[in-house]
């Protein structure tokens, strides 16, 4: 009988060096570090942290978060949700919109082990939300979503926001907490006073909003928004008093080079070569299933190689190109994702290691749920 996975020795307390491939890898003193920085650069804009998990999934991450600074966590799906909740998180913000009954159930039944906020942007939500609270015998607090610009979600106006939030102050089950906007369009922007600029002006929509409800009598608690790629461009935006930002935490390429956030990388992956062939061009053991395939970014970036580069991936399969650094059948490459997003979810554990020596394995729970 062949050994399984969960079968084989603990890592902890070997090197990275010797793990078999491809693994992910997270280094936790870098990752501490980045949730360090991302905290104090928050707090003196004025700034709450609210960091958005949808990146690691990982409770166990987030509760790092929590001693770090953060109030709470951000999730993307009910999901992931009920994974946080169920690993101790007690002050959790689905950053989304429930589309059935059934969901606002789930939500509802949440009330009794944190607190979940949840957005909405229409009298349906309200109604739903209603319903499911009065039933469970709780409350749900509420976001009215706001269009920033994206144009992807939230309503569109000022007054639009305002009947929202009428409706929730009239409706049994549900209270309003505050609002929400996500200047989604914004991170690729620069130079950074053009980015500062654009910023600003999409989130005084979202300020605006909520100066309009507070005038209608209304309490707003909450104001929140924003992102790794855009949360240090919010600092200057009166009326705002929480970020999101969470992904900096762990770094990837897309931060990096074409949001320009100056952190270091925590996530990275190792992988070995495996095949090397006469045209310059060697085949690694990591490909889309390992490092993921975000649309319309770069590719993975080739850590420590000086002329080594992703030159394409397949399943199973990475294709580099070695002209400039020629490797052999048995090398380790080690790799900073496209998008962080886009790979942590496709491993069960991340290896939390420091000093290059394995510290926990740190399992990806919300890995999956994407209801």
């Amino acid at each position: 009988m062949t050994d399984t996975p969960n079968d084989r020795e603990s890592p902890v307390g070997r090197s990275i060096d010797e793990l078999d491939t491809p693994v992910a890898l997270l280094d936790l003193d870098v990752f501490d570090s980045n949730a360090a920085t991302i905290h104090r650069k928050l707090a003196d804009g004025g700034l709450q942290w609210r960091p958005h998990s949808k990146a690691h999934k990982s409770p166990v991450l987030a509760r790092r978060q929590l001693e770090l600074g953060a109030i709470g966590v951000t999730c993307a799906k009910l999901g992931e949700a009920e994974v946080m909740a169920a690993g101790g998180i007690a002050d959790i913000l689905v950053a989304n919109l429930l589309g059935s009954p059934a969901k606002w159930r789930r939500a509802a039944d949440l009330q009794s082990t944190a607190t979940v906020t949840v957005c909405v942007d229409d009298q349906q939500h309200v109604r739903w939300a209603s319903a499911a609270a009065v039933q469970a015998g709780t409350v749900i607090p509420l976001l009215v979503e706001v269009d920033v610009g994206m144009h992807r979600v939230g309503v569109r106006s000022s007054d639009d926001a305002v009947a929202l939030a009428e409706q929730i102050a009239a409706t049994p089950g549900v209270e309003l907490a505050g609002v929400m906007g996500y200047e989604g369009h914004l991170p690729t922007i620069w130079p950074a006073a053009e980015k500062v600029a654009q910023c600003e002006q999409a989130l005084s929509v979202l300020t605006d909003a909520a100066t309009a409800i507070r005038a209608a009598g209304h309490q707003v608690r909450l104001v929140s928004s924003g992102g790794t790629a855009t949360f240090e461009s919010a600092f200057g935006v009166d009326g705002l008093n929480e970020s999101q930002a969470g992904g900096g935490c762990l770094m990837d390429r897309f931060y990096a080079e074409t949001c320009h956030i100056d952190l270091p990388f925590a996530l990275t992956l190792t992988a070995t070569t495996v095949s090397v062939q006469q045209s310059a061009v060697a085949i690694i053991d990591a490909g889309f299933k390992a490092l993921g395939t975000p649309a319309n970014m770069q590719p993975a970036l080739v850590l420590d190689r000086e002329g080594v580069a992703v030159k394409a991936l397949s399943a199973e399969h990475g294709i580099l190109a070695t002209e400039g650094s020629p490797l052999r059948v048995g090398d380790r490459v080690r790799l900073v994702p496209a998008y962080s997003d886009a790979m942590v979810y496709l491993h069960e554990n991340l290896v939390g290691h420091r000093g290059g020596v394995v510290t926990e394995m740190i399992p990806v729970a919300g890995r999956g749920k994407l209801a």
